[in-house]
């Protein structure tokens, strides 16, 4: 098919009404997380070092699940692009099935990596609030996993701005029940680190609820509803969501791997790297959105045919990434103090993050390629690159270098943020590089079919 006039004016306007609402809904995901961060330093440095910990364990293990599941975002928006109602309904409702998979990977993995900690850490307050928020937080994985896939759908559909509204509320929920449980406001109990837990439980499945009825109100005429196990499409989903998942897994395993490392040295290193890591995953959400609109609009353009439409709609998400990102970038440089103090009023633990923080503005512009490029890659089908790249990039180099300096050379939590940074720089570079081949022949790319 012959792709139309590009105007570059016109993709960017349309990559942006469908990219804002998603960036919206990610930076809410993350700010549930911001908002438990936050009510913990009030409690204790002990139980922010606690809570960041057991935060840091669970989504890894989420993340990785979900990655499996992104899979969707290839065969939902190549279904929209070329018209295909009835494949778009058979994925949907194949997705549920997906979901009862992933929930049950995750919880066993969870709590596996739950009772190992436990056996090999001794008794402490961080111990201790760990155990509390991991053992709660766990409760809300079928909410992620089934809010998470329709979701997708929606914004292949187009149709974000409903889920948007439904993450401003669910957040709004989420702070008055952290004020209550965490704090013990208004008379309810104080229950602490557990109090967090119940909160975004409490929250996160009120979210899923509206997802529900929403879904459900829009789709009834068309005869939606869960239909039996399809054990061919579950191969294809999996097929294509299983590198995703390694890509995940080896970049949450990278983060996750460092703030294990920094708990042997104290609770306040492990507080000040837990709030920049906050702090550097909500700026993260921004990119992560356009990645999303970058795989919708990619994805969109070669089920449709229109090839060329496809790679311009790539380059804008990866050029809009790298525009914010310079923005946060810039923040972390000149108002570090005062973004550590809506975390902690510790002295040790803002010092530290000062200097985290120096390395966390390093990395953005690099943070923005990788993720948007990651969008671009999945649209065309390939999900593949990005589990490479953050293979090579995060372990050989990232790692490697970061737990020299922390321990050869005596630089402790700054050490391993250098070697973190220096990962992700070498991801991008990776990423952007397979972007230019692989869309160097892009009118030879088709629509994958199940």
């Amino acid at each position: 098919m012959r792709d139309p006039i590009i105007s570059t004016r016109a993709e960017l306007r349309d990559t942006l009404k469908l990219a804002w609402p998603i960036v919206l809904n990610q930076v809410g995901h993350m700010s549930m997380g911001l908002v438990d961060t936050m009510v913990a330093g009030r409690i204790s440095t002990t139980a922010l070092a606690g809570l960041g910990l057991a935060a840091n364990g669970f989504w890894t293990f989420t993340s990785i699940c979900m990655g499996c599941l992104l899979a969707l975002d290839i065969y939902f928006s190549q279904s929209v692009g070329a018209g295909d109602q009835k494949n778009l309904s058979r994925y949907l409702s194949q997705s549920f099935w997906s979901c009862g998979i992933v929930t049950l990977a995750s919880g066993v993995c969870i709590f596996a990596a739950y009772f190992i900690y436990l056996q090999v850490v001794p008794a402490s307050d961080t111990r201790s609030a760990f155990s509390s928020y991991i053992c709660s937080i766990t409760w809300c994985l079928p909410s992620l996993f089934v809010f998470f896939v329709l979701q997708r759908y929606w914004q292949a559909r187009h149709c974000v701005l409903p889920f948007t509204v439904i993450m401003v509320g669910a957040n709004l929920l989420n702070l008055v029940a952290c004020l209550a449980f965490g704090l013990g406001e208004w008379g309810f109990p104080r229950l602490g680190v557990s109090g967090l837990a119940l909160a975004t439980n409490i929250s996160r499945y009120a979210m899923l609820a509206a997802a529900l009825i929403f879904t459900w109100r829009r789709l009834r005429p068309q005869g939606w509803g869960l239909c039996r196990f399809d054990l061919t499409i579950q191969k294809h989903i999996f097929r294509l969501g299983f590198p995703a998942a390694g890509h995940t897994a080896l970049e949450m395993g990278a983060f996750t791997v460092a703030t294990f490392t920094v708990g042997v040295l104290g609770a306040v290193p492990l507080a000040a790297h837990h709030v920049c890591l906050m702090m550097a995953a909500f700026t993260f959400m921004f990119p992560l959105g356009f990645s999303s609109a970058a795989a919708v609009r990619v994805g969109m353009f070669i089920g449709s045919g229109h090839n060329e439409r496809a790679r311009v709609a790539g380059w804008l998400c990866i050029g809009v990434s790298v525009a914010v990102m310079s923005c946060f970038a810039a923040g972390y440089l000149v108002f570090p103090r005062w973004l550590l103090g809506w975390f902690t009023h510790d002295p040790a633990v803002i010092e530290t993050g000062v200097k985290i923080l120096v390395l966390v503005a390093i990395f953005q512009i690099a943070d923005g390629i990788q993720v948007s490029t990651t969008g671009a890659l999945r649209g065309i089908g390939n999900t593949r690159a990005a589990m490479i790249a953050n293979l090579l990039g995060h372990y050989p180099i990232g790692l490697v270098l970061g737990l020299t300096l922390c321990f050869g050379l005596g630089w402790g939590v700054v050490g391993i943020w250098t070697g973190l940074a220096a990962g992700l720089i070498s991801v991008a570079a990776m990423l952007i590089g397979s972007w230019v081949r692989k869309t160097r022949s892009i009118a030879e790319i088709r629509r994958i079919e199940p």
